[in-house]
């Protein structure tokens, strides 16, 4: 895709978000950024060495405005290919509102979200999958998740799909050659064997890759974990337990809760949001409890994973939760297993349990654990991280099946063309291929100054 031409005018923004601090950082990006902070910043920024920070002054027509830091990036070799310069002052928000007031009305112009980095792709200085990334990086809400973003950021994504890319234009190249010359043995047992695996090892690398936007999304976004189990059977007591807080009510009579809980936490490091939820009984016994149990299955089908739990002294999985569970990562507890004098068994219905007593405390360790493995599988380092490259990555499949199916009618034109499709759909991905609506849509999610 032929980027953009660089943008005439200078941009300014305050590049800390909102709020009480030490320190705010206002960036101007432009090719007058050098000349306006000098009109405002003693000494100038064009009288110091790019890439190097220097104490300086601001200034207003009321006098000095704040003692700063400023340093000056020369174009190209800076984040957005122009030149930049930043200021570091004083927090708490005035300062730095007054700062982008002063270079406003000397020529610059604020910046819209995402603009400093829709700059660097218009630079060539990202690709389009390193630009989402320095988006989501300022919301990652954990360190796993951080760790993901900066390999992202730093190509590792780009260039696995890149790969893939490069393999579908081998295969489609390959088969558009036997089509054009047909006495090239395009019926040959050999070339067809050869092309069906090549297109099954490419659909299967990209059914792992897509198949890990899930653990990509909860460690940079988070995990919801909802309780979910029949009455009485100790959720609100694994609640409060797991919360390390008496958050929810707990009484022996069945239904003490009725509507959802809400409780975060987290695991290694992993932010967790964990719901209550109402004990849903084979039999609604009134309005309100069919009320109850049916806000309970609406919390369980927006979970990242289910806690499943059982009376161990029944240990049996009621038709409801076996339905849930089908499509969910769940785990099956079996809860009160002190009240047990035999040994719990290690599997409910076919499905392996783990043995716990919330009231106790005993087994929470190994639940933990265990939702930390379901979570958070060891292996995965590099995942699509945004709904974006989700879907370019479904399309890129759904064609790739297609070209299979077409491949064993022997229809070998149709083959083809859906290999065609694959490579377009993973370039849209990488950004090769876009429009401006799609990018538009995507640096508007980004902060003001990022």
């Amino acid at each position: 895709m032929k980027r953009p031409s660089p943008s005439n005018d200078t941009i300014v923004a305050r590049a800390t978000a909102p709020g009480r601090g030490a320190v705010d950082l206002v960036r101007l990006s432009g090719p007058r950024a050098v000349e306006i902070t000098g009109h405002f910043i003693e000494p100038r920024p064009a009288d110091r060495r790019p890439r190097y920070v220097y104490q300086a002054r601001a200034g207003g027509v009321d006098g000095v405005l704040d003692r700063l830091l400023a340093v000056r990036f020369a174009g190209p070799r800076s984040y957005t290919g122009e030149d930049v310069v930043e200021l570091s002052c004083h927090g708490g928000g005035a300062i730095a509102r007054r700062l982008v007031e002063i270079a406003v009305g000397f020529g610059a112009r604020p910046a819209e979200p995402g603009e400093f980095t829709r700059r660097a792709w218009e630079a060539g200085k990202l690709d389009l999958l390193q630009a989402e990334a320095v988006g989501a990086l300022a919301g990652a809400r954990s360190l796993i998740g951080v760790r993901l973003l900066e390999r992202q950021l730093g190509g590792a994504l780009s260039r696995l799909l890149d790969g893939l890319r490069r393999r579908s234009i081998e295969l489609a190249a390959g088969l558009e050659a036997r089509l054009a010359y047909p006495e090239e043995g395009l019926n040959e047992a050999g070339y067809r064997r050869e092309l069906e695996e090549g297109l099954c090892g490419l659909d299967g690398e990209l059914a792992e890759l897509e198949s890990s936007a899930a653990v990509a999304r909860v460690t940079v976004d988070g995990a919801v974990v909802v309780l979910v189990g029949e009455e009485n059977v100790g959720k609100s007591t694994l609640f409060n337990r797991l919360l390390g807080a008496e958050a929810a009510l707990v009484t022996p009579t069945p239904g003490t809760t009725r509507d959802i809980l809400r409780g975060e936490l987290e695991l290694d490091g992993l932010p967790l949001v964990l719901y209550d939820t109402a004990g849903r009984p084979e039999l609604w016994r009134d309005e309100l409890t069919e009320l109850a149990a049916r806000r309970a299955s609406v919390a369980a089908r927006t979970a990242d994973a289910l806690l499943v739990v059982l009376d161990a002294r029944r240990p049996r999985i009621p038709d409801w939760a076996q339905a849930e569970i089908e499509n969910q990562p769940a785990l099956v507890l079996l809860n009160k297993r002190d009240l047990l004098e035999e040994t719990p068994p290690d599997e409910v219905d076919g499905r392996p349990a783990l043995a716990l007593s919330a009231a106790a405390g005993a087994g929470v360790e190994e639940l933990t654990a265990a939702l930390r493995e379901l979570l958070l599988p060891l292996n995965v380092d590099t995942a699509p991280t945004s709904r974006r490259q989700r879907l370019g990555l479904r399309r890129a499949r759904e064609a790739l099946v297609a070209a299979r199916s077409a491949l064993g009618h022997g229809i070998w034109d149709a083959a083809a063309e859906e290999l065609v499709a694959v490579r377009r759909a993973l370039e849209e991905v990488l950004g090769l291929v876009t429009d401006e609506d799609v990018l538009d849509a995507l640096f508007a999610d980004f902060c003001v100054g990022k």
